[in-house]
């Protein structure tokens, strides 16, 4: 075993181990002023998207030991993945779930290209109602804060946004979320569908309805971790569904082929592909 104190990289024997270990402990720190500064509260709402910084975050209020209940605005760039794991959270751990649905397009640091969007903190102190209700803690990262005051200007009252006033980017959250071993709920890998639009001319209600129905039938086929990315050909009009799949499933989605076709012209796909080979830009398939 050799260390090199500079880069803070630890290797051993035949195994190769990267610990940051200076990196480790200022987010241990970090940590623990959260949840002490979550222990404060007497009460708490908890904005639960089901994905993984909203599961970080809320096993942090469970550590602090603040009363709080949870609340989903589920809305069309939300999978019900996320909403089913949201809901499944909540049941084990006993926590008051309140899922508010709406056909909203709600804003995402990944639709700040479309100009009719959501305030969705606004939004959701709205539809909470004009009454006094405890604080809404928000599941947000730096770089999420920073893209809502760079559209919306500034930060709704009686709102907390304590991980990312701490610094929290999104590459904590991810670091968090494993080291406390949350995959058990889903790997959280999900994220916003609208991801999955390269082309933001193309994202609207029915196509993200596309994407998530094409997901779902796919992890019921025992695909999951398989993602659908929506395109358009150059007519603007025929739809194509590329079929990105994690490496150790390719086999078996090569052989599935005709049923996935069925599965994905059934969510109103024209055209499926599948991406046989890793990369930003990988060859495909067609089916």
């Amino acid at each position: 075993m050799y260390a090199n104190s500079s880069s803070g990289i630890v290797v051993m024997d035949a195994n190769v181990v990267v610990l940051n270990r200076g990196y480790d402990q200022s987010f241990q720190a970090r940590e623990q002023r959260l949840i002490e500064s979550l222990a404060g509260y007497d009460e708490l709402i908890v904005t639960f998207s089901g994905r993984l910084e909203s599961c970080y975050s809320m096993d942090l209020c469970r550590a602090s030991g603040v009363r709080f209940r949870a609340i989903t605005l589920d809305n069309p760039t939300l999978s019900r993945k996320a909403v089913a794991r949201a809901k499944r959270y909540c049941q084990h751990y006993g926590i008051a779930h309140q899922v508010i649905k709406t056909d909203e397009m709600i804003f995402s640091v990944h639709l700040g290209h479309l100009a009719d969007v959501k305030d969705p903190v606004r939004y959701l102190c709205q539809r909470l109602g004009q009454e006094v209700h405890p604080p809404i803690l928000l599941s947000a990262s730096a770089e999420e804060m920073r893209e809502y005051l760079r559209r919306f200007d500034s930060l709704p009252a009686n709102t907390l946004w304590l991980f990312a006033e701490q610094g929290m980017t999104n590459r904590d959250f991810r670091y968090g979320f494993q080291k406390r071993q949350l995959d058990l709920w889903g790997k959280g890998g999900e994220n916003c569908l609208s991801r999955r639009f390269s082309d933001p001319q193309s994202l609207d209600r029915r196509h993200l309805r596309m994407v998530d129905m094409a997901e779902q039938l796919l992890s019921d086929m025992g695909l999951d971790g398989v993602q659908v990315y929506f395109h358009t050909l150059a007519d603007r009009v025929t739809t194509l569904a590329r079929v990105r799949t994690p490496t150790g499933l390719r086999a078996r989605v090569f052989d599935m082929q005709p049923t996935i076709l069925q599965a994905l012209l059934g969510a109103q796909f024209d055209m499926v592909t599948l991406d046989m080979v890793p990369g930003e830009d990988p060859q495909a398939l067609a089916i």
